[in-house]
């Protein structure tokens, strides 16, 4: 009987006690609508909402963003330092590779500070092929040099004319 009386006393205490430790931070991460799709060499746009009630001082949070495949690959990393009070929202981009092939794709962010705090958010967005600018230019350049040789066809034609007459 003793026994289950102290049993019963630690789980109260602990149910009561354990709450406090749990932080009540509410993190989410978001790409915004212009962004959801997003070439293969060129930067995806998301924003960072942090908002951290409890905490009355400033602190320092690791920010690790990690872009990975449907595979579970991961293609991107970056990791900031923020620091905050009660709430932060920011606006950051991670790189994606030229070499990196079309398809859905997750930004995963994890948030921790350097204590017991630790909370995962996630997003999805679309990476479409580079496409290549290479063709573009040489087609300009094609351009450009056929006008040309045209004009000096028709300049030495003009000039030939000329000495007949």
């Amino acid at each position: 009987m003793k026994f289950k009386t102290i049993l019963f006393t630690l789980l109260f205490l602990a149910a009561l006690l354990l709450p406090g430790f749990a932080s009540a931070m509410a993190a989410t991460i978001s790409i915004p609508a212009q962004y959801s799709t997003v070439k293969a060499g060129t930067p995806v746009y998301f924003e960072t909402d942090i908002k951290w009630p409890e905490n009355t001082t400033r602190q320092d949070l690791k920010i690790e963003y990690s872009v990975k495949d449907s595979a579970g690959t991961e293609i991107a990393y970056s990791k900031v330092l923020k620091a905050i009070e009660t709430q932060a929202s920011f606006m950051d981009s991670i790189a994606i590779p030229e070499v990196t092939k079309p398809g859905l794709y997750k930004l995963y962010a994890t948030i921790s500070d350097y204590k017991d705090l630790n909370q995962d958010v996630a997003a999805s967005f679309n990476v479409t092929s580079a496409g290549s600018n290479i063709m573009t230019y040489l087609f300009i350049i094609a351009g450009i040099l056929g006008a040309f040789m045209i004009f000096i066809v028709i300049e030495v034609f003009v000039l030939m004319r000329r000495k007949k007459v």
